[in-house]
């Protein structure tokens, strides 16, 4: 049975922890979120934990996960088709954008631990408050903004609804991503664009302002190793500055247990495979500065999902 003494929450300040932030600008980028929620959870204990770590045990024994990486393009494409059915169908409520692949009451991962939130929204909330506080962080003086691999949009929404005056353009592999852009820029009359764009084969005839920010969040990890020609081309395409919301592989300690299976589920999937390592050799060159790499401890029961680097190029 759940040890119901153990249940807790988050407070600013475990969010700023988890973050890599400032309490007094968590708060703020979270006050709706906050009113509604205490990001309650609780540790599993005894059978509950080990049932937990077997299942995880069981999928990766079994192999049969998809791997990351262009085959998986189609169910992107029928991912994002899906979104912008819904969006139609609400008359353009942005809640229609989230992925579905977020499923409430799930176990998470805390602090390299297993943990199981009490509220159902718990990750959905989690996710949301985070975007907007890394956003208002690193985002906020760039008068415009690239998110490559924007997927369903809901990111580019929020910060053309939170930055009116900026110009945002979305990209992404698959097409239905696009419309869902271009129906957004028409209904909202906001200022943004959506392109279709490959991290494997680089549009050369894009460019990119030099006074504009890069962000990828949760995208990059599709590119497993295949990531350094699309970083290539950001280095000779310089933005002012670049941010990675992503799976780190480097991050993890094999000598955790949770850690270790973790590393297994990121090999296993094939996502994102030596950015920091690559990051950091360009910085020794003399290429690029990175200002901040952080480990963000909370993800899904298989990963963490929320670490970041930041970097410039020089």
């Amino acid at each position: 049975m759940p040890d119901r003494d153990n249940d807790r929450h988050l407070s600013v300040r475990d969010l700023a922890e988890l973050f890599g932030g400032a309490e007094a600008e968590v708060a703020e980028a979270g006050t709706e979120i906050l009113r509604h929620t205490r990001f309650s959870y609780r540790l599993p204990q005894g059978r509950e934990r080990d049932g937990i770590l077997l299942d995880i045990l069981k999928r990766l024994d079994a192999g049969a996960m998809p791997v990351a990486g262009e085959a998986r393009q189609g169910d992107w494409e029928k991912g994002w088709t899906e979104n912008l059915d819904d969006l139609v169908a609400s008359q353009f409520d942005i809640a229609s954008l989230a992925p579905k692949y977020l499923r409430p009451g799930e176990p998470v991962r805390l602090r390299r631990e297993l943990a199981v939130p009490t509220e159902p929204h718990f990750v959905r909330d989690y996710t949301l408050l985070f975007r907007n506080w890394i956003f208002r962080k690193y985002l906020a003086e760039a008068p415009n903004v690239y998110e490559f691999g924007c997927g369903p949009g809901a990111h580019v929404a929020y910060l053309a609804s939170l930055y009116p005056q900026k110009r945002i353009m979305g990209l992404d592999w698959a097409e239905s991503s696009v419309k869902i852009l271009k129906a957004l820029a028409e209904h909202y009359r906001w200022n943004i664009d959506g392109r279709r764009f490959d991290f494997f084969k680089p549009d050369e005839s894009l460019r990119i302002e030099r006074d504009a920010a890069v962000v990828t969040f949760g995208a990059l990890e599709q590119t497993g190793a295949r990531h350094v020609q699309f970083m290539d081309w950001l280095i000779e395409n310089p933005p002012a500055l670049c941010l990675h919301v992503e799976p780190i592989a480097e991050l993890y300690d094999e000598g955790n247990l949770i850690d270790y299976l973790s590393l297994r589920y990121h090999r296993q999937r094939g996502y994102l495979d030596g950015l920091l390592t690559y990051l950091q050799r360009r910085q020794d060159e003399g290429r690029i500065t990175i200002e901040k790499v952080h480990r963000h401890e909370l993800g899904t029961k298989f990963a963490e999902t929320y670490s970041y680097i930041v970097w410039r190029p020089r």
